[in-house]
């Protein structure tokens, strides 16, 4: 899906393809990869998405087919519906490829028959999706346990 107003497209990238583009959607990832503070690095997600556990879409400026942003996606099977997960997003100028990655990846999962979308992020995220109808779920603890 092109935007004619920001030259960007947004789309999902075949696996075949995603090594052959990682150099630059691993720039745009590396911030939020790195939250996750030792369970994954940035190749573990190339990873992922050559193993089918994750659909990589990137957000590409046709002026220069500079890569801006990146997302990933997974299917979840939950026993009362299933779900699309977003758990790696990341790059520049979301004002203006937010609204277009929202429609396609709502589509995308709507033809999963998936009866929800569920992203993963910093409380900061609220302010950008509140107006898409997302609303906070939980909060996750997590307590790093020490050997020695």
């Amino acid at each position: 899906m092109k935007d004619v107003q920001t030259g960007l497209i947004f789309s999902p990238i075949p696996k075949d393809y995603a090594s052959a583009i990682w150099p630059n959607v691993a720039k745009v990832l590396e911030k939020s990869v790195g939250t996750a503070k030792g369970k994954y690095e940035v190749n573990d997600v190339l990873d992922c998405i050559l193993k089918d556990e994750l659909v990589l879409w990137v957000v590409i400026d046709t002026a220069d087919d500079e890569v801006v942003a990146a997302i990933t996606t997974r299917l979840i099977e939950y026993p009362q519906g299933n779900a699309m997960a977003m758990d790696w997003i990341g790059g520049t100028r979301m004002k203006e490829w937010l609204s277009m990655a929202q429609d396609r990846i709502t589509h995308y999962a709507k033809i999963h028959n998936c009866k929800y979308l569920e992203g993963y992020g910093r409380k900061g995220w609220d302010r950008w999706l509140r107006k898409y109808g997302w609303k906070p779920d939980y909060i996750a603890y997590k307590m790093e346990l020490n050997y020695g």
